[in-house]
């Protein structure tokens, strides 16, 4: 399976050592991340070290662990589909359009995301950590 991860994702495996964390260093899909989000998740590091009880490097070694597994969406492939991806997201929240534009730029199953409203858009399925589990578990 190919997915692209929401900050969500990375952001819930930085704050608690969980499922999702486990998820994400164990199973073999492809996952794809943004730049953007990898710059979003490091801006949010403080609060992500505060809610985690880590110290700072600790939280700076997971989250290169977990960035070990993903790969970065190509920003050349996405800028063909960005208007479409904002058209997208202009109801939902602007700030998804790098997720949905990734997501429909290559061959791409869905986004995985816990964000409710992002599945609120029909032009690429959303994947919830549930939906990612069952899935593993057959």
């Amino acid at each position: 399976m190919r997915l692209v991860l929401d900050t969500d994702i990375i952001l819930k495996a930085l704050i608690k050592d969980s499922v999702v964390r486990d998820m994400l260093l164990r199973l073999g899909h492809d996952l794809f991340i943004r730049e953007y989000a990898i710059e979003e998740t490091r801006r949010h590091l403080d609060v992500v070290t505060a809610k985690s009880g880590l110290a700072e490097e600790e939280t700076v070694s997971v989250l290169d662990t977990l960035l070990v597994k993903v790969k970065v969406a190509p920003a050349g492939k996405v800028a063909s589909k960005l208007r479409e991806a904002e058209r997208v997201t202009s109801t939902i929240d602007a700030a998804d359009a790098p997720f949905v534009v990734a997501a429909m730029s290559d061959r791409c199953d869905g986004i995985w995301s816990d964000y409710k409203d992002l599945r609120r858009q029909k032009r690429v399925r959303v994947w919830t950590t549930r939906e990612i589990a069952a899935l593993s578990r057959v």
